[in-house]
């Protein structure tokens, strides 16, 4: 069990920081609408995915989050904020855009124009690996879930579905065709993927919904938090959200060295900053929205720190 995962669910039950978090948040930024996040899975030759690991693994971890695919209605504009922002760098696939991280694929944007002639926000879709896609997929059915895509073959990337679960919370659950990314003892680099968690309007509903959906093992964490584990490994944390006004979502965390820097930064390319920096056991967290709506959180967090107070 890595130390850092211990520390993230640390930062993520700080209540001053969250409490606050969702009383800014916009409407403008609420779920995005379906049928735009059913284009990453229609086949179009335009949209062609790429692999979720560059180099086969043929391993597979049930319940891990593999993948981030960002669902925008200009890729361009993405690409200028998370570029300077983490050293993100950028390969074009058709309508696909690779995100590339110290060389390494870590996620996907995906343009995607909405048929309504309505403005949409942004959002990070996850892709979370499961044993068997027809099997989950019933279970999301039988569970009062949607399905919006599939189960079908994606070009590249393997066998997937995309769904909503029980309480509305939009995800892809992918048998990848490669095999997952290797689970390893290293820190996340900065600028890259540090945690994931799912804001729930019943945490204890959506924990017992996800344990049967990928055969998690789950750790009551306290503050109304449950932490996700799969191959002893901590994989996704489940938040209980009480106000109702909002959807359900899965939100992730990058890893960044500087918040104050960072936070600058975001203001001067367009983002909002919803919550500042504030202190944590680990070192310090916020939240921003990147220009088109897409949440996620910045965390600074010190191996050091989590060492010294374990």
């Amino acid at each position: 069990m890595t130390s850092f995962l211990k520390i993230s669910h640390r930062t993520a039950t700080q209540p001053g920081l969250w409490k606050a978090l969702f009383g800014v948040i916009l409407a403008s930024q609420l779920l995005t609408g379906c049928a735009n996040i059913k284009q990453l899975t229609q086949g179009d030759s335009r949209m062609e995915l790429t692999p979720v690991t560059s180099q086969p693994t043929g391993i597979h971890h049930p319940g891990k989050i593999v993948w981030h695919d960002l669902l925008t209605e200009d890729a361009a504009v993405a690409s200028n904020f998370y570029g300077p922002l983490f050293g993100w760098t950028f390969r074009q696939q058709g309508r696909y855009t690779v995100v590339l991280h110290e060389g390494k694929e870590i996620a996907g944007i995906a343009e995607v124009k909405p048929k309504d002639n309505k403005k949409h926000a942004a959002r990070w879709l996850l892709s979370m690996s499961v044993a068997d896609v027809d099997q989950a997929t019933s279970l999301v059915t039988s569970k009062g879930g949607t399905i919006h895509k599939g189960p079908l073959e994606m070009k590249n990337r393997g066998r997937g579905v995309l769904v909503s679960d029980p309480q509305g919370a939009p995800l892809t659950l992918i048998h990848s065709a490669t095999g997952d990314p290797l689970d390893t003892e290293d820190d996340p680099a900065m600028g890259s993927w540090l945690w994931n968690e799912l804001w729930s309007h019943d945490s204890t509903k959506s924990t017992d919904f996800y344990r049967q959906l990928a055969g998690y093992t789950s750790v009551e964490g306290g503050d109304d938090y449950w932490i996700l584990m799969a191959d002893d490994q901590w994989r996704a944390g489940i938040r209980a959200i009480a106000n109702n006004l909002w959807n359900t979502q899965w939100v992730p965390t990058i890893r960044v060295a500087n918040l104050q820097k960072i936070l600058a930064q975001v203001k001067k390319l367009g983002g909002k900053v919803l919550i500042g920096e504030r202190a944590t056991a680990s070192g310090s967290a916020a939240a921003i929205a990147d220009p088109a709506g897409a949440i996620l959180i910045l965390q600074r967090w010190s191996d050091q720190i989590a060492e010294g107070e374990e």
